[in-house]
């Protein structure tokens, strides 16, 4: 999985946007029309649409990210480049009124959209313009069920992510520093913000369920003590002191170490008396609540609620396409991944039949450093190459050699990593994309090929690979950056699962197991998975049904149970990982149907690449262009 650098959704901050006119004289604007009619009779009509749709990109890029602090300094490392500026540091609080003026500025953002031809722009900006306007719409279908969105989700809340972010901060400048002290002191404020959110969903009838409330309560009690922050071992304590010492030693002049001490302390004082307080009032409010939420339920309906029933269903349905890309309707969804589950489930038993092949291999444990350097030599005939680091240099706007990647590797914090992913990887700057961080989690025990398959995911061929691609790509300029945060996790995700189902293979050069019988298990694995959540949140299977059918395959009651509360927890969770790897094996099948003799899975995955982050829909219609 990915970490994006965002504390709250795209679209749902103030508008801060704002029109600049040039004023001219009736005289010049004359001059200067009868100039462009002579030079440019063919292309003008193209030059300004392209430019009226840029502007507009770059309004709804610089209207996303001023006032949030945090989003901002992970989105980019010099934001004046970019036309924003920002005096103060600030974290978004949520309130009905912001919510208001984001649901306005989507209306608006459409409007604008549909004074602009798409026939009259360049074939990218022709290409941007459809996502965008299937982005913002989409943005503003989901607006509608705003009580449905969970926040603080006990697996991938914000009371997870927030201190992540906090963690890798990074001091770039003397300011950083102030500015992340000055947030890490917002966080009381910041949860109060989703605390009245919370209240709104427990108003509406859609509060979490009393189970994942008392693992997001016992979480926020034991996340941050007195004893590990006097200690020094909590991790809010260390990484910052860390970042201190490697800003001291680049920039000597900017930091003594007196400066050094009150910076240390001031830290330690805010963990204290904001963000320890924070937490705990944090489970004590989400207590609070879930106790009311229980108090007000009736034992029993007579009939269920067949209108909520049908709205969960239409958020339920916008909530697949948000996070798949996938505009499919549900029910070929459902037939697509019954297809695909008979299909492994066949194979499974035939392979299990066969006797494996005996191959030379590495006999040793294989370490991070080991798997990373062997992933990238594997992968070189069916991927193609990252410029950052050769002397190619790019045909996009980056134009002087790029430096060359970086990939740290470090480990979660145990005060997380009971409710943290077996991996993930920290989405970079754009303008700073050669520094890249992957998380491990110790406590998942991550070894053989299960290690080599999960670095595949987060790194080469998957998310780090695909991320610094696209940033290459010059997608995403400072003329049009809008694309560099849009946000399109099956994309992402999917592309990083068929990464590490394709590893498999690169992996049976390396380990003694049957690296085929393994993918097929995993595949098959998600695929189950990707099928109850369908089946959880639109078709209502309980906990004893999924129990009962999970017992068909020799899962555990218990097992079940967890399987059932994660998938509860986070919807579309698991089709946003195997919807869109299908999705993407549908494209590369049409892609080899289309392209005939000419296809190969390197011109595949130049082509989806290339694209750079998009809906599916959207990837179909250009693969359409291809012929």
């Amino acid at each position: 999985m990915r970490i994006l650098s965002k504390i709250r959704n795209p679209f749902t901050g103030k508008i801060t946007g704002k029109k600049l006119f040039l004023t001219l004289s009736f005289c010049c604007l004359l001059f200067l029309a009868g100039f462009l009619t002579v030079l440019l009779p063919q292309k003008a009509p193209s030059l300004f649409a392209d430019a009226s749709y840029n502007r507009l990109c770059r309004e709804i890029f610089r209207s996303e990210l001023s006032g949030n602090t945090l989003t901002l300094h992970y989105t980019l490392k010099n934001p004046a480049d970019y036309g924003i500026y920002e005096d103060e540091a600030h974290l978004p609080v949520y309130s009905a009124e912001n919510q208001a003026l984001s649901k306005a500025a989507l209306t608006d953002w459409l409007e604008q959209l549909s004074a602009i031809d798409p026939e009259n722009l360049s074939p990218e900006n022709r290409y941007g313009y459809v996502l965008l306007t299937r982005y913002i719409t989409l943005q503003q279908s989901l607006s509608a069920y705003t009580c449905y969105e969970e926040p603080l989700s006990p697996n991938n809340g914000m009371q997870q992510t927030l201190p992540v972010l906090f963690s890798e901060y990074r001091f770039q400048r003397r300011k950083d520093i102030d500015d992340y002290l000055s947030l890490l002191s917002q966080t009381g404020g910041y949860f109060q913000g989703l605390l009245a959110y919370e209240r709104e969903k427990a108003d509406a009838g859609l509060f979490m369920p009393a189970a994942s409330s008392k693992t997001l309560v016992q979480h926020c009690e034991t996340f941050l003590t007195e004893d590990a922050i006097n200690s020094g071992t909590h991790f809010l304590v260390d990484s910052f002191a860390a970042r201190l010492m490697e800003f001291q030693k680049e920039y000597p002049e900017l930091l003594s170490e007196e400066d050094f001490d009150v910076y240390y302390q001031e830290n330690i004082r805010i963990l204290k008396e904001n963000v320890m307080p924070a937490y705990q009032q944090l489970a004590k409010e989400m207590t609070e609540l879930s106790e009311n939420v229980t108090k007000k339920e009736k034992p029993s309906k007579a009939s269920p609620d067949t209108a909520r029933t049908a709205e969960k269903q239409r958020y339920y349905t916008l909530l697949i396409q948000k996070s798949t890309g996938s505009y499919r309707p549900v029910e070929e969804i459902q037939e697509m991944l019954y297809a695909q589950f008979d299909t492994l489930r066949l194979s499974l038993t035939q392979r299990k039949k066969q006797t494996p092949s005996a191959a030379s291999r590495h006999t040793h444990p294989l370490s991070v450093e080991d798997i990373l350097a062997f992933l990238q030599q594997d992968m070189q005939k069916d991927f193609p190459p990252l410029l950052s680091g050769s002397s190619s240099r790019s045909e996009g706007i980056l134009k002087k050699q790029l430096p060359p990647i970086s990939c740290d590797i470090k480990y979660i914090s145990k005060s997380l990593s009971a409710s943290s992913a077996p991996a993930f990887y920290l989405t970079p700057q754009m303008d700073a994309f050669h520094k890249n961080v992957i998380y491990i989690n110790p406590d998942s025990s991550l070894e053989g090929t299960a290690l080599f398959t999960t670095l595949a995911h987060e790194a080469f061929p998957g998310h780090l690979y695909q991320t610094v691609y696209a940033r290459e790509s010059g997608i995403a300029d400072r003329k049009n950056p809008l694309r560099g945060i849009l946000d399109y996790p099956g994309y992402a995700e999917g592309w990083a699962l068929y990464a590490e189902l394709g590893a498999y293979d690169y992996a049976a050069n390396y380990y003694t197991a049957d690296t085929e019988i393994l993918k097929t298990s995993r595949s098959l694995e998600l695929c189950l998975c990707a099928l109850l959540d369908l089946h959880i949140h639109y078709y209502g299977f309980t906990l004893s049904q999924t129990e009962t059918l999970l017992a068909m395959f020799g899962i555990p009651k218990e097992a079940a149970q967890d399987i059932y509360a994660y998938i509860e927890q986070e919807p579309a969770n698991y089709l946003k990982y195997y919807l869109s790897y299908l999705e993407i094996l549908s494209l590369k099948e049409e892609a080899a149907q289309l392209w005939g003799e000419e296809y190969s899975d390197y011109r595949f995955h130049q082509f989806y690449l290339d694209a750079g982050p998009s809906d599916f829909l959207s990837l179909e219609e250009r693969l359409q262009n291809t012929r």
